[in-house]
C-alpha cells in the first residue's frame, strides 16, 4: 500500500515550505565562499562559508524550545526579518581584512535563516499517521535533495546574472517565502507536559551521534568527489557528480515512498559499502559519477529512516528541537569532515575517504538500532 493522494494533498504545503525554507542552508555557503573569495580570498571565503554553516545549524538548538511551542511561528517570523539586514551587513563586508567582523557578520547571516526544516518534520510528524511515517519522511527526503540539485543552479544563474551579491541575497527571498507558507499552517497542538524536559533520552543522544556520524561521512566524500572532478580535469562537472548523488537519492526516496523498506541499520550498512566504493574510482570521472549516483539510491531513504526513527523515541513535545539538535549535530560534524578530508584528499588522494566513510557510516548504521521504552527494536515496516 502507498501513501493515499489525499495525505500527500494534505502536506504538499508542507512539503513546498520546507523545500523553499531549505535553500538558504545550501545557497548561502556557496554563495558567501564565492563572494568572499572574489573580495577577498579564497582562504577567507572559506571561513566566512563555515561560519555560515555553524550559525545556521546552531540557531535551531538555540531557539528550539519556542520551535516547540505555539511561539514557532513569532520566532520563524523574528528571524526572517533579522535575517534582511544582517545579509546586506555581510554584503557590505564581505570584502574586509578584519577577520574578527568577517567572522561575526557570517555568524549573524547564518544564524539569522529561520530553522524552517526542524519545523517542517516536527508538523509532518504531528500531521501523518504512523503508518505513513516512514514514506512521508521519505518525500520530505526528497525536497531536501531538490534543495540541493536547485540550490547551486540558482547559485549559478544569480551569479551569471548580477554576481556574487546576488547569489548571497537568495537567501532572504526563499527564506521569508518559506517562513511564510509555515506560518500559514495550524499551530501544532503538541502537548507541553514536563516529560519534554526529559526529551534528550539516551535513544534520542544515539541518533543525534547517527547524524553527526552521516554528515561528517558525506561532506567528506562529497570534497572527495570534488577533487576527482578537479584531477581528472573536469572542474566543470563538479556540480554534475553532486547532483548524481543527489538524483540518485532522490530515486531511492521515491522508491520508499511507493513501497517501504527495510531496517534502517540495514539501508545504513548499504549505504556504508556503496559509499566507500565511491573513493574508489578517481581515476575515472564517469565510474566515480557512476558510483555517486549507486551511493544516492540509499542516501534518502537512511536519512528518512533517521527522522522516523526520531518521532517515534522523542516525546511530541520535543519533536522541533530534537531535529533541530540533529542538523546542528550533522553541520557541525560537516564542517570537521571538511577540515580533516579536505586534508587527507589533498595529501593522498580522493581515495583516502572510503574506509574511514565507510566505518563513521557503519557506525552510524549501528546506532540506528535503537529500542523504544517497550524494550522492542524499532524498524521501518514494510506496509504492502
Amino acid at each position: 500500500m502507498t501513501t493515499g493522494p489525499s495525505t500527500l494533498k494534505k502536506l504538499l504545503p508542507l512539503f513546498v515550505a520546507g523545500t523553499l525554507g531549505r535553500v538558504p542552508i545550501v545557497t548561502l555557503p556557496i554563495a558567501s565562499l564565492l563572494l568572499v573569495a572574489e573580495r577577498s580570498s579564497l582562504t577567507r571565503g572559506g571561513l566566512a562559508s563555515g561560519a555560515v554553516s555553524l550559525g545556521a545549524g546552531g540557531i535551531g538548538v538555540l531557539v528550539g524550545r519556542h520551535l516547540d511551542s505555539h511561539r514557532a511561528r513569532q520566532v520563524l517570523t523574528a528571524l526572517t526579518i533579522a535575517h534582511l539586514p544582517a545579509i546586506v551587513a555581510f554584503i557590505a563586508v564581505a570584502g574586509t581584512t578584519n577577520t574578527g567582523a568577517l567572522l561575526v557578520v557570517s555568524l549573524l547571516a547564518g544564524a539569522t535563516v529561520a530553522p524552517v526544516g526542524p519545523v517542517v518534520r516536527a508538523f509532518l510528524a504531528e500531521k501523518a499517521t504512523p503508518g505513513d511515517l516512514q514514506r512521508v519522511f521519505a518525500w520530505d527526503s526528497i525536497s531536501v535533495e531538490l534543495t540541493w540539485i536547485g540550490g547551486p543552479l540558482l547559485v549559478s544563474l544569480a551569479i551569471l546574472v548580477s554576481g556574487s551579491a546576488a547569489a548571497v541575497a537568495i537567501s532572504p527571498v526563499l527564506g521569508a517565502i518559506g517562513v511564510f507558507a509555515v506560518a500559514r499552517q495550524p499551530a501544532r497542538s503538541a502537548p507541553h507536559s514536563s516529560a519534554s524536559k526529559r526529551w534528550l533520552t539516551p535513544a534520542v543522544l544515539r541518533l543525534i551521534v547517527a547524524f553527526a556520524l552521516a554528515g561528517a561521512a558525506f561532506r567528506a566524500v562529497t570534497i572527495a568527489v570534488t577533487e576527482v572532478a578537479r584531477l581528472t580535469g573536469h572542474d566543470q562537472l563538479t556540480g554534475a557528480l553532486i547532483a548524481f548523488w543527489a538524483t540518485g537519492s532522490v530515486l531511492g526516496a521515491w522508491v520508499v515512498s511507493r513501497r517501504g523498506s527495510p531496517s534502517v541499520p540495514l539501508i545504513g550498512v548499504a549505504l556504508a559499502i556503496t559509499v566507500g566504493l565511491v573513493g574508489l574510482g578517481e581515476s575515472s570521472i564517469w565510474i566515480t559519477g557512476l558510483l555517486a549516483f549507486i551511493s544516492g539510491v540509499p542516501t534518502a531513504p537512511f536519512v528518512a529512516g533517521l527522522n522516523t526513527l526520531t518521532t517515534t523515541v522523542t516525546v511530541e513535545s520535543a519533536h522541533a528541537r530534537a531535529f533541530a539538535s540533529m542538523q546542528a549535530a550533522s553541520t557541525v560534524t560537516a564542517a570537521i569532515g571538511a577540515a580533516i578530508g579536505s586534508a587527507a584528499i589533498d595529501r593522498w588522494g580522493p581515495s583516502v575517504v572510503s574506509i574511514p566513510c565507510t566505518l563513521l557510516l557503519l557506525g552510524s548504521a549501528r546506532l540506528a538500532a535503537v529500542r523504544s521504552s517497550a524494550r522492542v527494536a524499532l524498524r521501518v515496516q514494510v506496509v504492502e
